[in-house]
């Protein structure tokens, strides 16, 4: 799944969620209900923006390539599991191992996608040069 197609469900789940609650706000005429619905909207729009302005920030405008910046929770969802991609973050450049043998089912002798895996990398690769074969796809950023 490219990594375009993830942000376009990802908005996509978003707007539809968006839209309930929209529905539930004209079938409610409970004060203190609408209330918590309006911020339950602003909460989920505020997320859809969030998606977009990622979306938009991560693509260079050189090369309309994707790079996504990740925060160490949101690494954790490309797992290689519920159609997610698998990725994997060393020395803080996030990889796409979804189609490397290796990496068969998000995981490589006991280490699983999702996760910054410097330190194993540095203790049985350090001196091989395995990177500049996979695609990258982003980096870690802090927050």
């Amino acid at each position: 799944m490219n990594q375009y197609k993830i942000y376009i469900d990802m908005m996509s789940d978003h707007i539809n969620a968006i839209n309930a609650t929209i529905n539930c706000l004209y079938a409610t005429a409970d004060f203190y209900r609408r209330r918590r619905l309006l911020n339950t909207l602003r909460k989920q729009t505020r997320e859809l923006d969030r998606l977009l302005r990622h979306l938009k920030e991560g693509t260079d405008q050189k090369t309309h390539r994707l790079e996504m910046r990740f925060t160490a929770e949101e690494l954790a969802q490309y797992n290689g599991k519920n159609g997610y991609p698998a990725y994997v973050a060393i020395n803080r450049t996030v990889y796409d191992v979804t189609d490397i043998a290796a990496w068969g089912g998000a995981t490589h002798f006991g280490l699983t996608a999702g996760k910054d895996v410097t330190a194993a990398f540095m203790s049985c690769h350090k001196n091989q040069n395995l990177l500049s074969d996979l695609p990258v796809v982003g980096v870690v950023v802090d927050g």
